[in-house]
Protein backbone atom coordinates (compact mmCIF):
# COMPACT_ATOMS: atom_id res chain seq x y z
CA UNK A 1 0.00 0.00 0.00
CA UNK A 2 1.57 3.23 -1.29
CA UNK A 3 2.39 6.16 1.35
CA UNK A 4 -0.95 8.17 -0.69
CA UNK A 5 -3.26 5.28 0.09
CA UNK A 6 -1.97 5.69 4.05
CA UNK A 7 -2.39 8.82 4.14
CA UNK A 8 -6.13 9.43 2.85
CA UNK A 9 -7.40 6.33 5.00
CA UNK A 10 -5.65 8.06 7.92
CA UNK A 11 -7.47 11.20 7.32
CA UNK A 12 -10.57 9.06 6.54
CA UNK A 13 -10.72 7.36 10.18
CA UNK A 14 -9.75 10.36 11.90
CA UNK A 15 -12.70 12.54 10.13
CA UNK A 16 -14.59 9.48 11.45
CA UNK A 17 -13.93 9.57 15.03
CA UNK A 18 -14.06 13.22 14.83
CA UNK A 19 -18.02 13.24 13.71
CA UNK A 20 -18.86 10.10 15.89
CA UNK A 21 -17.28 12.23 19.16
CA UNK A 22 -19.44 15.58 18.10
CA UNK A 23 -22.47 13.32 17.82
CA UNK A 24 -22.00 11.56 20.84
CA UNK A 25 -21.49 14.87 22.52
CA UNK A 26 -24.23 16.38 20.78
CA UNK A 27 -26.75 13.20 21.91
CA UNK A 28 -25.15 14.16 25.75
CA UNK A 29 -25.93 17.62 26.23
CA UNK A 30 -29.56 17.38 24.29
CA UNK A 31 -30.19 14.62 27.40
CA UNK A 32 -28.81 16.46 30.13
CA UNK A 33 -31.16 19.72 28.65
CA UNK A 34 -34.40 17.26 27.85
CA UNK A 35 -33.53 15.98 31.62
CA UNK A 36 -33.30 19.83 32.88
CA UNK A 37 -36.87 20.40 30.78
CA UNK A 38 -38.47 17.60 32.86
CA UNK A 39 -37.26 18.24 35.92
CA UNK A 40 -38.10 21.96 35.68
CA UNK A 41 -41.63 21.17 33.91
CA UNK A 42 -42.27 17.97 36.58
CA UNK A 43 -45.39 18.52 38.93
CA UNK A 44 -46.91 16.91 42.20
CA UNK A 45 -50.17 16.72 43.74
CA UNK A 46 -50.39 18.27 47.07
CA UNK A 47 -53.22 18.73 49.43
CA UNK A 48 -54.02 22.08 51.13
CA UNK A 49 -54.94 22.23 54.73
CA UNK A 50 -58.72 22.57 53.56
CA UNK A 51 -57.92 19.42 51.59
CA UNK A 52 -57.97 20.62 48.24
CA UNK A 53 -55.23 18.78 45.58
CA UNK A 54 -53.37 21.24 44.03
CA UNK A 55 -50.97 20.51 41.30
CA UNK A 56 -47.38 21.92 41.90
CA UNK A 57 -43.81 22.13 40.44
CA UNK A 58 -42.02 19.30 42.26
CA UNK A 59 -38.78 21.77 42.14
CA UNK A 60 -40.37 25.41 42.33
CA UNK A 61 -37.50 28.20 41.36
CA UNK A 62 -39.32 31.38 41.50
CA UNK A 63 -41.27 31.30 45.13
CA UNK A 64 -43.79 34.36 46.00
CA UNK A 65 -44.23 34.00 50.01
CA UNK A 66 -46.98 36.10 51.37
CA UNK A 67 -46.83 35.57 55.20
CA UNK A 68 -44.81 36.40 58.82
CA UNK A 69 -42.64 33.66 58.70
CA UNK A 70 -40.59 34.70 55.66
CA UNK A 71 -37.30 33.79 57.57
CA UNK A 72 -38.54 30.22 57.52
CA UNK A 73 -37.54 29.86 53.73
CA UNK A 74 -34.24 31.96 54.34
CA UNK A 75 -33.25 28.91 56.63
CA UNK A 76 -33.92 26.23 54.25
CA UNK A 77 -32.27 28.13 51.60
CA UNK A 78 -35.34 28.03 49.53
CA UNK A 79 -35.84 30.10 46.00
CA UNK A 80 -37.75 33.18 47.27
CA UNK A 81 -38.06 35.71 44.95
CA UNK A 82 -40.91 37.64 46.34
CA UNK A 83 -42.53 38.20 49.51
CA UNK A 84 -44.30 41.33 51.71
CA UNK A 85 -41.54 42.55 53.36
CA UNK A 86 -43.33 44.34 55.59
CA UNK A 87 -43.44 41.46 57.80
CA UNK A 88 -39.44 41.08 58.06
CA UNK A 89 -38.28 42.28 61.52
CA UNK A 90 -35.33 42.97 63.41
CA UNK A 91 -31.56 41.34 61.75
CA UNK A 92 -32.68 37.88 61.63
CA UNK A 93 -32.88 37.78 57.82
CA UNK A 94 -29.36 40.58 57.33
CA UNK A 95 -27.76 39.64 54.30
CA UNK A 96 -29.96 37.24 53.24
CA UNK A 97 -32.73 39.08 51.07
CA UNK A 98 -30.85 39.51 47.38
CA UNK A 99 -32.74 38.64 44.96
CA UNK A 100 -36.27 38.55 47.05
CA UNK A 101 -38.32 41.63 45.71
CA UNK A 102 -41.26 43.25 48.19
CA UNK A 103 -44.75 42.57 46.33
CA UNK A 104 -46.30 44.90 49.45
CA UNK A 105 -48.66 43.73 52.09
CA UNK A 106 -51.12 41.67 51.62
CA UNK A 107 -49.20 41.44 48.08
CA UNK A 108 -49.69 43.60 44.92
CA UNK A 109 -51.04 40.87 42.30
CA UNK A 110 -49.10 43.01 39.34
CA UNK A 111 -45.84 43.22 41.07
CA UNK A 112 -46.74 39.31 41.98
CA UNK A 113 -47.00 38.68 38.08
CA UNK A 114 -44.30 40.26 37.05
CA UNK A 115 -41.96 38.38 38.89
CA UNK A 116 -43.15 35.17 36.82
CA UNK A 117 -43.64 32.84 40.05
CA UNK A 118 -43.97 29.01 40.03
CA UNK A 119 -45.61 28.66 43.12
CA UNK A 120 -47.31 31.02 45.52
CA UNK A 121 -47.56 30.29 49.08
CA UNK A 122 -50.13 32.91 50.77
CA UNK A 123 -50.09 32.51 54.79
CA UNK A 124 -53.29 34.95 54.78
CA UNK A 125 -55.47 31.29 54.69
CA UNK A 126 -58.89 33.01 54.98
CA UNK A 127 -58.98 35.18 52.52
CA UNK A 128 -60.69 32.21 49.83
CA UNK A 129 -60.92 35.43 47.15
CA UNK A 130 -56.96 36.20 47.23
CA UNK A 131 -56.21 32.56 47.55
CA UNK A 132 -58.11 32.51 44.10
CA UNK A 133 -56.68 35.69 42.22
CA UNK A 134 -53.46 34.54 42.93
CA UNK A 135 -53.85 30.96 41.74
CA UNK A 136 -55.14 32.32 38.59
CA UNK A 137 -51.12 33.53 38.76
CA UNK A 138 -48.91 30.28 39.17
CA UNK A 139 -50.09 27.40 41.74
CA UNK A 140 -50.84 28.51 45.13
CA UNK A 141 -50.95 26.73 48.00
CA UNK A 142 -52.68 28.52 51.35
CA UNK A 143 -49.95 28.63 53.79
CA UNK A 144 -50.48 28.14 58.07
CA UNK A 145 -47.72 30.24 59.32
CA UNK A 146 -49.13 30.04 62.80
CA UNK A 147 -47.99 26.55 63.16
CA UNK A 148 -45.53 25.55 65.91
CA UNK A 149 -41.90 25.93 64.22
CA UNK A 150 -41.47 21.90 63.71
CA UNK A 151 -44.45 21.44 62.35
CA UNK A 152 -43.63 23.94 59.58
CA UNK A 153 -40.31 23.17 58.95
CA UNK A 154 -41.76 19.71 57.92
CA UNK A 155 -44.68 21.00 56.24
CA UNK A 156 -42.11 23.05 53.40
CA UNK A 157 -40.29 19.83 53.39
CA UNK A 158 -43.32 18.12 52.40
CA UNK A 159 -43.88 21.16 50.03
CA UNK A 160 -40.53 21.42 48.22
CA UNK A 161 -39.37 17.88 48.41
CA UNK A 162 -36.77 18.26 51.07
CA UNK A 163 -37.36 16.17 53.66
CA UNK A 164 -34.26 15.20 54.31
CA UNK A 165 -33.38 18.90 54.80
CA UNK A 166 -36.06 19.74 56.97
CA UNK A 167 -34.98 16.66 59.32
CA UNK A 168 -31.45 17.50 59.63
CA UNK A 169 -32.28 21.03 60.63
CA UNK A 170 -34.66 19.97 63.32
CA UNK A 171 -32.04 17.44 64.47
CA UNK A 172 -29.01 20.23 64.36
CA UNK A 173 -31.17 22.75 66.24
CA UNK A 174 -32.21 20.25 69.08
CA UNK A 175 -28.56 19.67 69.15
CA UNK A 176 -27.82 22.84 69.53
CA UNK A 177 -30.03 23.60 71.87
CA UNK A 178 -29.33 21.08 74.52
CA UNK A 179 -26.09 22.46 74.23
CA UNK A 180 -27.42 25.49 75.32
CA UNK A 181 -28.99 24.89 78.43
CA UNK A 182 -26.44 22.43 79.30
CA UNK A 183 -24.18 25.34 79.82
CA UNK A 184 -26.82 27.31 81.50
CA UNK A 185 -27.65 24.63 84.07
CA UNK A 186 -31.24 25.61 85.66
CA UNK A 187 -32.25 24.16 89.13
CA UNK A 188 -35.42 22.14 88.84
CA UNK A 189 -37.89 24.01 88.86
CA UNK A 190 -36.91 27.27 88.53
CA UNK A 191 -39.76 29.00 86.33
CA UNK A 192 -39.68 32.06 83.66
CA UNK A 193 -42.33 34.52 82.22
CA UNK A 194 -41.99 36.44 78.83
CA UNK A 195 -43.81 39.54 78.94
CA UNK A 196 -44.97 41.87 76.09
CA UNK A 197 -45.10 45.62 75.94
CA UNK A 198 -46.68 47.38 73.34
CA UNK A 199 -47.78 50.38 73.63
CA UNK A 200 -49.78 50.99 77.25
CA UNK A 201 -50.99 47.20 76.88
CA UNK A 202 -48.55 44.56 78.78
CA UNK A 203 -48.93 40.98 77.87
CA UNK A 204 -47.66 37.90 79.41
CA UNK A 205 -46.90 35.33 76.70
CA UNK A 206 -47.41 31.44 76.31
CA UNK A 207 -44.88 28.29 74.95
CA UNK A 208 -44.69 29.86 71.64
CA UNK A 209 -42.42 32.50 70.04
CA UNK A 210 -39.64 33.28 73.05
CA UNK A 211 -41.39 30.94 75.06
CA UNK A 212 -41.12 27.90 72.48
CA UNK A 213 -36.92 27.87 73.85
CA UNK A 214 -37.49 28.77 77.31
CA UNK A 215 -40.07 26.41 78.12
CA UNK A 216 -38.47 23.07 76.45
CA UNK A 217 -37.83 19.98 78.58
CA UNK A 218 -34.14 21.53 79.38
CA UNK A 219 -35.77 25.24 79.94
CA UNK A 220 -37.73 26.50 82.61
CA UNK A 221 -40.68 25.45 84.24
CA UNK A 222 -43.86 27.29 83.10
CA UNK A 223 -45.43 29.34 86.11
CA UNK A 224 -48.59 27.75 86.86
CA UNK A 225 -51.10 30.93 86.22
CA UNK A 226 -49.33 30.64 82.52
CA UNK A 227 -50.31 27.00 82.35
CA UNK A 228 -53.93 27.07 83.62
CA UNK A 229 -54.91 30.74 81.82
CA UNK A 230 -52.49 30.57 78.75
CA UNK A 231 -51.32 27.60 77.59
CA UNK A 232 -54.16 24.85 78.73
CA UNK A 233 -56.90 27.39 76.81
CA UNK A 234 -54.81 27.41 73.31
CA UNK A 235 -53.77 30.76 73.62
CA UNK A 236 -50.53 32.24 72.69
CA UNK A 237 -51.09 35.47 75.17
CA UNK A 238 -53.23 37.19 77.56
CA UNK A 239 -53.41 40.86 78.45
CA UNK A 240 -53.04 41.49 81.99
CA UNK A 241 -52.93 44.15 84.15
CA UNK A 242 -50.29 45.65 86.73
CA UNK A 243 -52.66 43.49 89.86
CA UNK A 244 -51.80 40.62 88.18
CA UNK A 245 -47.92 40.61 87.77
CA UNK A 246 -47.04 38.78 91.08
CA UNK A 247 -49.71 35.86 90.09
CA UNK A 248 -47.63 35.61 86.64
CA UNK A 249 -44.71 36.47 87.02
CA UNK A 250 -42.30 33.64 87.37
CA UNK A 251 -38.14 33.62 88.96
CA UNK A 252 -36.85 35.09 85.72
CA UNK A 253 -38.57 37.88 83.85
CA UNK A 254 -38.03 38.59 79.97
CA UNK A 255 -39.34 42.09 78.91
CA UNK A 256 -39.58 42.32 75.17
CA UNK A 257 -40.42 45.99 74.43
CA UNK A 258 -41.92 47.18 71.06
CA UNK A 259 -39.20 49.92 69.54
CA UNK A 260 -40.91 53.14 69.76
CA UNK A 261 -41.04 56.02 72.63
CA UNK A 262 -44.63 54.82 74.02
CA UNK A 263 -43.46 51.47 74.69
CA UNK A 264 -40.06 52.32 75.76
CA UNK A 265 -41.91 55.04 78.26
CA UNK A 266 -44.73 52.83 79.56
CA UNK A 267 -42.04 49.67 80.20
CA UNK A 268 -39.99 52.11 82.41
CA UNK A 269 -42.61 53.63 84.08
CA UNK A 270 -43.95 49.98 85.06
CA UNK A 271 -40.56 48.78 86.06
CA UNK A 272 -39.95 51.68 88.30
CA UNK A 273 -43.25 50.83 89.91
CA UNK A 274 -43.20 49.75 93.96
CA UNK A 275 -45.70 46.18 92.34
CA UNK A 276 -42.82 45.75 90.08
CA UNK A 277 -39.94 45.86 92.73
CA UNK A 278 -41.77 43.66 95.13
CA UNK A 279 -41.27 40.71 92.40
CA UNK A 280 -38.91 38.10 93.59
CA UNK A 281 -37.34 37.84 90.18
CA UNK A 282 -36.57 41.62 90.59
CA UNK A 283 -35.18 41.68 93.76
CA UNK A 284 -33.09 38.38 93.01
CA UNK A 285 -32.10 40.69 89.40
CA UNK A 286 -33.21 38.17 87.10
CA UNK A 287 -34.80 40.91 84.54
CA UNK A 288 -33.63 40.13 80.73
CA UNK A 289 -35.32 43.18 78.40
CA UNK A 290 -34.76 42.94 74.53
CA UNK A 291 -36.55 44.19 71.69
CA UNK A 292 -39.77 42.88 70.75
CA UNK A 293 -38.32 41.81 67.91
CA UNK A 294 -38.01 38.50 69.59
CA UNK A 295 -41.71 38.06 69.99
CA UNK A 296 -41.41 35.27 66.84
CA UNK A 297 -40.44 31.93 66.32
CA UNK A 298 -39.22 32.05 62.82
CA UNK A 299 -36.30 30.04 62.14
CA UNK A 300 -33.47 32.29 61.72
CA UNK A 301 -34.35 33.93 65.03
CA UNK A 302 -34.67 30.80 66.87
CA UNK A 303 -30.96 29.96 65.33
CA UNK A 304 -29.91 33.60 67.00
CA UNK A 305 -31.43 32.85 70.02
CA UNK A 306 -29.34 30.02 71.25
CA UNK A 307 -26.20 32.66 70.63
CA UNK A 308 -28.18 35.57 72.63
CA UNK A 309 -30.29 34.30 75.75
CA UNK A 310 -27.02 32.92 77.42
CA UNK A 311 -25.91 36.30 76.51
CA UNK A 312 -28.49 37.91 78.22
CA UNK A 313 -28.39 35.73 81.47
CA UNK A 314 -24.89 36.77 81.84
CA UNK A 315 -25.11 40.17 81.88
Amino acid sequence: MNSTIMKNLMIWGMSLFLLLTLAACSYSENALTQQTVEADTATKSYTTQSGEQVEIPAQPQRIIYLGSTLEDLLALKLPVVGANLVNISGSFAEGLLTGVQDVGNPGDLEKIAALQPDLILNGYTQDTERNTALSKIAPTIPFNSALPYKKRVQELGTIFGIQDEAHQWISKFDSKTKAMWDKIKLTDGETATVFLQLGKQLYVMGNRSLGVVLYQEQGFAIPPAIEENIISKNYTFNEISEELLPEYAGDHLFVLVLDNSESQAESERLQQSPMWKTLPAVKAGHIYTASADWNTDNLLALEQLLEELPQWMNR
